[in-house]
């Protein structure tokens, strides 16, 4: 296997088991307490297998519809969830971003993510998987999967309440654990960083795994997510009164180790295009920079609709914010706040010009992108579907091209669509490197030659020199006003990049709570500057609606005060019917009571 995790979805049905979210519903594992289970290799395997598909999503199965909660988007979480920042905005606004959550209030047991069932299944592996005359270092292959999944699994927790019951065993209906309080975080954090590297102690290398299996290099990748994301949560949110230095270490331990191996960026030297045609694939298993992925089968009815609900029909209809926009740099590695290539935003076309190479390649200019020719769909080329034009709309007019792949037969396939998903890439690596790096104090310039500046290299933009770091006062003012620390111009860089690097692969939210910049989300949404000429149909007043500047404001009769963020949203609530069941559960700061 070369790099890839093909999904495995041949499980036994005697593991398909129906269930429902409640937390006390559980599955009923004595169908297969038995003692002719957990004996043999194949047994753990098998076990393992039902958990592939729970947490390396890609871009779900089927339909890809299903709702991801609390989040609101769809299941393809990784091209979707930048809705809810401030790199998107849907046609019909985020209730998550303009701080108007409110499903907790009636959500049931076990919703909007505070869901124990998958961790009690791990959990019943770990009990279990010691039973059987398996050799010790064939099944410890498998208990690191199901340690890999379960770091994973709390991490997730983590990142949307904070304190999360830490359950180390199965728990049963009169397990005192079911009314126990919430473990607070530092104790999971320390949990889930040791059950990660119990992972990659266990795992086998990277070519030593069985066929589309997890390895060593895999769990290293989630282990340096893991690491700088605590590690940055914990400086920045400073009332914690948690040090994350020992995070960032384990980051830049796992990145180094990754660092050392043979991953490249994917390049075939065409700095016009490879960046959006990294996205547009069939197959990741002879690409360098993906760590992690997931296929599609049409032959065995194992496919999704992203593609054609992408490229073809718009479904999400949602569109790219002028903050995203506006932060790419020029071709000479200036902001467009200072850099004389820059010669404004009267159109499009103009605004888009001397500009970083990946925002082409990640946004769509007019007449580019286009659906095949016969092909009947929401075109939204060559011009986007602004309100006022029929179709699914772009309200921004900045359409999303990065995961535009034009194939038809693909569209065609509808639900056995093959697009693969790339999940972990080296990029990240790279990125998480640097940042960590700069969080200890370790910024040099060596460190951003091996990771910012490969990074640019790839589209052939400007090196970042240290000692001649750009001026951006559009982006400090930015810091000046809805953050409240000013970083050190380098970061603001690193920060810059990753933004760039992986706009529209879901990073963006969990960025902002770490760096405690949810504020950002305040900042007006706006698309681009309306220009009538182009859109000749299109009524100003009743169609859309112009700033003074005359840029699209998709929520100005929808959303006219904006969106507010405030402290409490840096943790999602949790559901009042769980906060009912068990008295020692406190709610999250700002939740309390029915806001």
């Amino acid at each position: 296997m070369k790099k890839l995790l093909t999904l495995i979805i041949a499980i036994s049905t005697t593991f398909l088991w129906s269930c429902n979210d409640d937390f006390m519903e559980r599955y009923p594992l004595d169908q297969i307490n038995d003692e002719n289970f957990w004996r043999t290799q194949q047994d753990l395997e098998l076990y393992s297998n039902a958990f592939y598909p729970k947490y390396i999503v890609g871009f779900g199965y089927g339909w890809g519809d299903a709702t991801i909660q609390p989040y609101g988007y769809t299941q393809a979480a990784i091209v979707y969830g930048d809705i809810i920042t401030d790199n998107a905005a849907p046609n019909s606004y985020s209730k998550v971003a303009a701080n108007e959550y409110t499903a907790y209030i009636t959500g049931a047991s076990g919703s909007g993510g505070w869901n124990f069932e998958n961790i009690r299944d791990l959990n019943y592996f770990l009990e279990n998987y010691k039973r059987g005359d398996v050799d010790d270092a064939v099944r410890n292959v498998y208990a690191g999967e199901i340690l890999f999944f379960k770091a994973w699994d709390y991490f997730e927790k983590v990142k949307l309440f904070g304190d999360v019951p830490w359950l180390s065993k199965v728990v049963e209906i009169n397990s005192p654990e079911l009314m126990g309080p919430r473990t607070p975080r530092s104790e999971v954090m320390d949990s889930v960083l040791y059950s990660i590297n119990k992972a990659i102690e266990w795992l086998p290398e990277k070519g030593a795994e069985r066929p589309d299996r997890l390895n060593k290099d895999i769990a290293r990748h989630l282990k340096a997510r893991i690491g700088l994301y605590e590690g940055t949560y914990r400086k920045y949110h400073q009332s914690l009164g948690l040090d994350g230095t020992k995070f960032l270490n384990e980051a830049i331990a796992a990145c180094e180790d990754l660092m050392a191996k043979s991953y490249s960026l994917y390049s075939t030297g065409n700095s016009d295009t490879d960046y959006n045609s990294l996205f547009a694939q069939y197959s990741y298993r002879s690409n360098p920079e993906v760590i992690l992925s997931k296929e599609y089968s049409a032959d065995k009815n194992l496919g999704v609709a992203f593609s054609r609900y992408f490229a073809q029909n718009l479904r999400h209809q949602f569109g790219a914010t002028r903050s995203l926009v506006d932060e790419y740099l020029c071709t000479d590695g200036e902001p467009i706040s200072i850099s004389p290539l820059f010669k404004g935003h009267n159109t499009i076309q103009i605004e888009m010009t001397d500009r970083d190479p990946r925002l082409k390649q990640t946004i769509a200019n007019f007449g580019e992108y286009n659906l095949a020719p016969g092909i009947s769909g929401a075109d939204n080329a060559p011009l986007p579907n602004i309100p006022g034009l029929s179709g699914n709309k772009v309200p921004t007019g900045y359409r999303v091209a990065k995961w535009f792949l034009n194939d038809p037969v693909d569209w065609d396939r509808t639900t056995n669509g093959m697009q693969a998903a790339p999940i972990f890439r080296y990029a990240e690596v790279l990125l998480n490197y640097a940042e960590a790096k700069f969080e200890l104090g370790q910024g040099t310039q060596d460190v951003i030659d091996r990771t910012v500046n490969v990074i640019r290299d790839r589209v052939k933009m400007p090196p970042l020199e240290i000692s001649n770091i750009p001026a951006d006062p559009a982006l400090d003012n930015d810091y000046a006003m809805y953050c409240d620390y000013m970083p050190n111009p380098l970061l603001r860089e690193i920060r810059r990049e990753r933004r760039i690097e992986f706009a529209f692969e879901n990073f963006r939210w969990d960025d902002l709570m770490r760096w405690k910049a949810g504020r950002f989300l305040e900042i007006p949404v706006e698309g681009l500057k309306f220009v009538q000429e182009q859109f000749p149909k299109v009524v100003v007043d009743k169609d859309v609606y112009l700033s003074s500047d005359g840029f699209l404001l998709p929520y100005k009769k929808t959303l006219p005060s904006g969106r507010k963020f405030d402290e409490r949203q840096y943790l999602f609530p949790i559901p009042m019917e769980d906060l009912v069941l068990n008295p020692s559960l406190i709610q999250n700061p700002g939740w309390e009571g029915t806001k």
